[in-house]
């Protein structure tokens, strides 16, 4: 799951800001149907892994490996165990994972996990670090795999809304497309054959805050690299790590991989002891930050695709995200990743564009609050015949924009507190309630 934010960046500007945090809507991870995860009918033989775990610079020697099946009965569900044999690194931090293993399908989401080892202080029984690797069918491209905190700080950000927990992470039938989109987020956030910050193949004008990820892996370092120790002993570091996060309804949590997922699902709590943990000699990574932040959210700037003061957007069914540009008279469309789709920008005949929203067929609806209109696309980007939707006296500084299952839309009109209902042949009724007052949006009971 992921959800938009303004956290460093007002929608005013000509960027704007993917925050990958728990957002159980799935709101850019795409809400989409699609066939059940690791439910296809072939399997497919797994392939070797080979990598290195390491704590901050440190080898960690006899952790134990463990791939991992995206669960697919819903959200945080069970994980599926994929080796049966015990894989331990060895004194260098080296491990090797036959491919003696079997996916249910080649789309199956794979990730994995290292448990327990020695950074040096001693075995740390709390030690718990991961690395989303994607599609079964992708394994074999992979030449080498790096786990450390950076991995995953950028595994657990962007997993998160998908996960409870180490061995859960999972989403429903329902969101496939979403987790799917999740798994190759992490690759914009980390090089997961290096270990570091960001990925190797950033699209243009697409910024990764790399210091805030790895001010986060110096905060997991802290008990990475000790002996470990539960919460409530202010005297270890692990410690002081699981008493300072926020674990929800749970209990506190007793591994690093729990510890950054409450910090992921809670990035504003408590953040000033957090920053604090590694102490002024103790940041195993030193490209941190130099401030202490306002919370943990990692946010991703895009700045292409001709984003042009963005007023609003949305997202389709695919993970797909629309701007309405308040400037340009265009509409940008971007995949998941930040990449511009062929096309985009759109000509959209865009007037003041206030809202936007998307419909059942993935084209977008836009009000245009200095036109006194409606423009609407269709999913590839073309102008349906009679956008934008202007009748006369219908659309007064129209502010909002949503659909009610018969696929009207429902638009507010500041201009004079009315709302009307456009329907997709054009046709347009208006309402004036009692009680408005310049309203600035609008949402749709789904009942």
């Amino acid at each position: 799951m992921r959800i938009l934010k303004t956290t460093r960046q007002t929608m005013e500007r000509t960027t704007f800001v993917l925050a990958l945090t728990l957002a159980a809507s799935g709101a850019l991870t795409g809400c989409s149907t699609g066939a059940g995860m690791g439910s296809g009918p072939i399997p497919v033989q797994g392939a070797a892994v080979h990598g290195n775990v390491h704590g901050g610079q440190q080898p960690i020697v006899g952790a134990i490996l463990q791939l991992y099946a995206a669960g697919s009965s819903g959200y945080g569900s069970a994980a599926t165990p994929l080796i049966s044999s015990v894989v331990k690194t060895d004194p260098s931090g080296n491990f090797s994972i036959g491919g003696d293993f079997t996916c249910t399908s080649g789309s199956q989401l794979i990730y994995l996990t290292a448990t327990q080892g020695d950074a040096g202080a001693g075995n740390n029984p709390n030690l718990a670090l991961m690395v989303a690797l994607g599609p079964c069918s992708g394994l074999a491209s992979i030449p080498f795999v790096w786990l450390n905190e950076v991995t995953t700080v950028a595994s657990v950000w962007a997993l998160s809304p998908f996960m409870t927990g180490l061995a859960n992470v999972g989403a429903p039938a329902s969101n496939v497309t979403g987790l799917t989109n999740a798994f190759a987020d992490v690759n914009t956030l980390v090089d997961v054959t290096k270990g570091s910050s960001p990925g190797a193949a950033l699209p243009s004008g697409t910024f990764v805050p790399s210091s805030e990820i790895y001010t986060l892996s110096n905060i997991l370092a802290s008990c990475v690299n000790s002996a470990g120790g539960a919460a409530g002993t202010p005297t270890t570091n692990c410690g002081k790590l699981f008493s300072s996060v926020n674990p929800g309804t749970g209990a506190a949590p007793s591994d690093t991989i729990a510890a950054a997922m409450d910090i992921a699902q809670h990035p504003g709590f408590n953040v000033g002891a957090l920053y604090t943990l590694p102490g002024p000699d103790g940041a195993a990574f030193p490209s941190g930050l130099t401030l202490q932040p306002n919370d943990f959210t990692i946010a991703v700037n895009f700045t292409s695709g001709g984003i042009s003061a963005p007023a609003a957007l949305a997202a389709d069914a695919s993970g797909n995200v629309w701007v309405a540009n308040g400037t340009g008279a265009a509409v940008t469309e971007l995949s998941h990743s930040g990449t511009p789709v062929p096309g985009s920008p759109f000509a959209a005949s865009l007037s003041g564009a206030s809202a936007i929203a998307i419909d059942a067929s993935g084209g977008p609806w836009i009000t245009n609050k200095t036109g006194n209109s409606v423009s609407r696309l269709t999913s590839a980007g073309s102008v349906v015949a009679g956008s934008p939707y202007n009748t006369t006296g219908f659309f007064v500084a129209p502010t909002g924009i949503a659909f009610d299952l018969m696929g009207n839309a429902w638009i507010s009109n500041s201009g004079d507190n009315s709302v009307s209902v456009l329907n997709s042949a054009g046709s347009v009724q208006r309402h004036s309630p009692t009680g408005l007052s310049t309203p600035v949006g609008i949402g749709v009971n789904p009942r």
